[in-house]
């Protein structure tokens, strides 16, 4: 058993593989978070909200509209991994200690045998590449800062009361009644940060150390990976089912939409097209107006026809009003990638069918690699234990 073989490679071809199931898994998990997403999204096609740019009021959208492009975001996020997979889906097996073997064998055999897509074509590389490690933390990186910041917009809207968890992901206060904390969000935000905690740690493993087989980017990192993935994997859990039946308050929202400044956007543009002056004009005049009104201490939707004259804008009483409307703002934003709800509804349809997709991909590797274990161990009972471990 010990010809041809060495721990150097054995221990790569066990990581890599440890690695893969553990990637498998996130890739499983980060399909379940879009379905849950794109499942919310159709259900809030017109739900009106106010989106911020420099933690300012600036437009309305809708909901699904924002939850879209978080989807958009993890769907990225799955084509990296499977990027990924193929990378790390490599072959040590037969490197030895790192120079290969002088006994005949057949590495390509080995690695079909282990569901490797082929073998590592180096033979020193096999034993002392870490990029696919660096590769898989710099991934989880990206996808939990992405979902962090998701994270800081959930708890700023539960805290205006615009969002509200179910009863089983808050958390009451010893001496406040009426208190109920959005706990799942707070614990999944410090998952992630200590997913990206320990991707930091990778990382600097396999920093300024040679080339070569070594403890650093080997058995001494392993620890920090398994870290990165329980961390992450807890996070996507809490995710996931915050997002599955959350409680808006719409009328809120819309109240904010109506009763704000967000959808001035439009009245400059309703302006533009009626005086055929150029945008660059209607919002010199629209800012002079909001000055005057808030001179005057009135919210932007009291504002009257005659207001408008004052500062040489000409506009119907109803184009005023449709101007300020968020529904009529939102529904004349008809462009690839708008919030208008024919235009939502089209993108949603298309993410279902991308998501439908990547989750045939991702069965058909998972199958490939459930074959391949079930070869080699044999047995019914075998495959049941793998189903077991996977995430259902």
């Amino acid at each position: 058993m010990r010809t041809a073989l060495s721990r150097n490679d054995l221990d790569m071809t066990i990581y890599r593989l440890s690695a893969r199931m553990r990637l498998m898994r996130a890739i499983s998990r980060i399909l379940t978070l879009r379905q849950t997403i794109l499942t919310l999204a159709e259900r809030e096609v017109e739900t009106i909200i106010v989106a911020y740019t420099h933690h300012q009021p600036a437009q309305p959208t809708t909901f699904a509209h924002y939850l879209a492009a978080v989807e958009n975001n993890l769907a990225r996020d799955t084509e990296r991994m499977f990027g990924a997979l193929s990378r790390l889906n490599l072959s040590p097996m037969g490197a030895v200690a790192l120079g290969g073997t002088s006994f005949p064998i057949n590495r390509t055999m080995t690695a079909d045998l282990l569901a490797f897509d082929r073998p590592i074509e180096n033979t020193y590389d096999a034993v002392s590449a870490s990029d696919w490690q660096v590769e898989l933390a710099s991934i989880i990186t990206v996808t939990s800062t992405t979902l962090s910041r998701v994270l800081y917009d959930l708890l700023f809207w539960a805290s205006q009361g615009l969002i509200v968890l179910p009863d089983g992901l808050v958390q009451g206060s010893s001496v406040m009644p009426q208190k109920r904390n959005p706990v799942a969000l707070e614990h999944a935000r410090t998952k992630f940060s200590k997913a990206i905690g320990m991707t930091q740690s990778i990382i600097l493993s396999s920093h300024n150390v040679p080339f070569g087989d070594i403890n650093d980017p080997g058995p001494d990192m392993q620890p920090s990976l398994h870290s990165m993935w329980q961390e992450f994997r807890e996070g996507m859990e809490l995710m996931t089912v915050s997002l599955a039946n959350p409680q808006l308050n719409r009328e809120l929202w819309l109240l904010e939409a109506q009763h704000g400044e967000s959808a001035v956007t439009e009245l400059a543009d309703a302006i533009t097209r009626r005086s055929g002056n150029g945008f660059r004009d209607a919002h010199a005049r629209i800012k002079r107006l909001l000055s005057d009104l808030h001179v005057q201490d009135r919210p932007l939707y009291t504002v009257t026809v005659n207001d408008l004259k004052t500062h040489g804008i000409d506009l119907s009483e109803a184009d005023l009003r449709s101007a300020l409307d968020p529904a009529d703002f939102i529904a004349r934003r008809t462009t690839l990638g708008g919030p208008a709800p024919q235009v939502m509804r089209e993108e949603l349809r298309q993410a279902q069918d991308r998501l439908e997709q990547d989750t045939a991909v991702h069965a058909g590797a998972t199958e490939r690699f459930i074959n391949a274990r079930i070869y080699l161990e044999g047995g019914e009972n075998e495959r049941r234990h793998i189903r077991s471990l996977l995430p259902s």
